[in-house]
């Protein structure tokens, strides 16, 4: 296969299914495919990004815009609930609002097996075709829709107070778990820690259909909230913070502490743990690691207790623990300005990557572009700093969710953006959903068919995929035109009258020298007719012109050849280690070998099946055995022959 075919085959795939070779570990983001925005003259802010079945993604949070890419809702007071399905090249494939006249947004998503989606938003709606809910305050909205994002079914869940979903994600057993915060102490939400005027962490399980199997509350008489889970070994854990210091807390948190909550697969607590200074330490972000450990996070303004080297005002805080929630490492990152972290996930090297946003223009962060930027960093599974890196424009840019699509070597960043230059080009109003595309492009090692190998100078190619994209690097390495027969059979036999199928193969093009009894020479397979032993003769044609012949033999019997040796030796040495007949039969052939007692310990139905001195798993002793051979000669008639031959050991 030349470039130029390789080049169509990769458009019309969009990735290379040749010899791929393992990608080592990269000190850098991967190379760039595409970053565009989608929304309109007004805010329109992302919160999750999910890649799909069908090699696309689907983003969505909410809109205040009513044109350009999103279609105008006639209740759209304030923000609605706004998906968006893009395709492999980014481009929208359909986009979806709902809402009300109040206040919706989606806060995370998952497909469902149905290739649908289950998508997890708030509302404080009860118009515009939104479901009623428990009073004015926000509640949690699960929405169920189509692969082509048409509204399934609806539900709300919450009480009299402020309900938020955070988090949704999917059971083995096909339920979901919502990680929420809640101040309500009814409705679906019982057992509140607080008085109503601060929020408990909340973890709901859901069926399939929608209906609530149970709810229950955690956390102390102030402030909680849960952001993220993880499943592993039937412990669900949940990340988020902690501002009390009783209840579910324990009781030497100090202000605002990353909070880890573990739990069994009935909601009861298996252990409560925090992790911070005497300032905010908040984590909004949990992955788990290759190692099965946890790696959580956030921001920190703390200089103390378990955070160690602060860089300014609020700083990246990561931490590592294990399943016991003991901590592990820590890496604070980021500049005397503003940095937080909203999104971490592990990467193929069992690294992580950790993004966020970034207003720094000093410490951790070079070469900032604008107010603020989607700030990404690497960190080895030891907590090392790999590489860091700076996106987006002149304005504001703040990256919210990260996804990684493993089987493609994909990642995929969504956040809102001001800009409308540097990573971006396509501004549509105040803030828009921003995407950003990075692959790895495949490494392929493609042999290139040469009369002389010194003579050759290895090259690389780079091929786009279906959208233009560089996805393949192409390295070609001379290897010489090989013989029509190499490595197969360059013989056979078969009985007058018949027909054989030749075969050959090579790295070039095969042609065979004519003859009357092939039925084609353009060809690999031609099908041979001969009346007597013939010679065909193959070529093996390079790309450049050069030729390597050889020839194949078709033996031609007349009758039945029945040779019987009169010995073998099986002890492994690949010489002589079966006994039965050698040579070619029409019909009806049959082996029978008896011991000196007349039992029969080997039959055998087919010429090319020997015995190889065992019965019943044991090795026959030498000495002297007798074989008789039955087959039907080509005019049908039965001949036998019987004798002795001698086990050798």
């Amino acid at each position: 296969m030349n470039r130029q075919q390789m080049r169509n085959t990769l458009s019309i795939l969009g990735t290379v299914f040749f010899c791929a070779c393992t990608i080592t570990v990269s000190a850098q983001l991967p190379p760039k495919h595409w970053a565009l925005h989608y929304g309109g003259n007004d805010v329109d802010i992302p919160f999750t990004i999910k890649y799909t079945s069908d090699g696309g993604t689907v983003v969505a949070g909410y809109t205040d815009s009513k044109n350009g890419d999103v279609s105008p809702q006639p209740n759209r007071d304030y923000w609605d609930l706004w998906i968006v399905k893009l395709d492999y090249c980014g481009i929208i494939q359909w986009e979806k609002s709902f809402g009300g006249t109040g206040y919706e947004s989606a806060r995370d998503l998952v497909q469902t097996n149905d290739g649908g989606y289950m998508v997890l938003g708030e509302t404080n709606s009860t118009d515009g075709g939104v479901i009623g809910g428990y009073g004015g305050t926000k509640d949690i909205w699960l929405l169920k829709l189509r692969a082509d994002g048409t509204l399934e079914w609806q539900k709300r869940y919450g009480g009299s107070g402020l309900d938020i979903g955070n988090h949704i994600a999917l059971t083995p057993e096909g339920n979901f778990l919502i990680a929420a915060s809640s101040t309500s102490n009814d409705g679906d939400i019982r057992g509140n820690h607080s008085t109503g005027t601060f929020t408990d962490g909340v973890l709901l399980k859901i069926s399939s259909t929608g209906s609530v199997l149970w709810s229950k509350c955690y956390g102390g008489t102030k402030n909680e909230e849960l952001f993220d889970i993880e499943v592993i070994n039937g412990i669900t854990f949940l990340a988020g913070f902690t501002n009390s210091i009783d209840g579910d807390i324990p009781p030497n948190q100090k202000n605002y502490d990353m909070w880890l909550l573990a739990l069994d697969g009935n909601g009861n607590k298996v252990f409560s743990k925090i992790y911070g200074g005497s300032q905010n330490d908040v984590a909004y972000t949990m992955c788990r690691g290759a190692d099965g450990t946890l790696t959580l996070a956030g921001y920190t303004t703390s200089s103390d207790g378990d955070v160690r080297g602060a860089k300014g005002s609020q700083d990246y805080w990561v931490i590592n623990v294990d399943q016991r929630g003991k901590l592990n490492w820590q890496k604070v990152l980021g500049g005397t300005d503003a940095e937080y972290a909203k999104t971490i996930i592990t990467d193929e090297d069992s690294s992580y990557i950790i993004g966020g946003i970034s207003y720094s223009v000093d410490g951790d962060i070079n070469g900032a572009m604008g107010d603020g930027d989607f700030w990404v960093v690497k960190l080895s599974p030891g907590g090392t700093l790999v590489w860091k890196r700076n996106l987006g424009g002149s304005n504001n840019d703040h990256l919210r969710t990260m996804v990684r699509n493993p089987a493609k070597k994909e990642y995929y960043m969504a956040g809102d953006s001001e800009s409308g230059d540097g990573d971006f080009s396509n501004g549509q109003g105040d803030a828009d959903f921003a995407v950003i595309k990075f692959r790895i492009p495949e490494k392929i090692n493609q042999d290139s068919v040469v009369c002389n190998i010194n003579a050759f100078i290895p090259y690389t190619d780079t091929l786009p995929d279906r959208c233009g994209y560089d996805s393949a690097i192409v390295t070609y390495k001379p290897v010489p035109v090989s013989g029509p027969f190499d490595n197969i059979r360059k013989a056979d036999t078969i009985f007058v009258g018949q027909s054989i199928t030749l075969h050959a193969g090579g790295n070039g093009t095969i042609t065979w020298a004519a003859h009357a009894t092939l039925s084609c020479t353009q060809c690999d397979s031609p099908v041979a007719n001969p009346v007597i032993t013939t010679f065909y003769t193959a070529t093996n044609t390079s790309a450049d012109g050069c030729e390597v012949s050889d020839r194949f033999t078709v033996v031609v019997l007349n009758d039945a050849v029945v040779k019987v040796p009169t010995g073998f030796t099986p002890n492994g040495d690949g010489l002589n280690d079966y006994f039965g007949p050698l040579g070619k039969v029409p019909n009806d052939y049959l082996l029978q070998v008896y011991d000196r007692s007349g039992t029969v310990i080997f039959k055998s139905n087919a010429i090319n099946q020997r015995w190889n001195g065992y019965f019943n798993g044991k090795p026959q002793p030498s000495g002297v055995f007798v074989y008789l051979v039955n087959y039907k000669d080509m005019q049908q008639k039965t001949q036998q022959q019987k004798g002795t031959f001698v086990l050798i050991r």
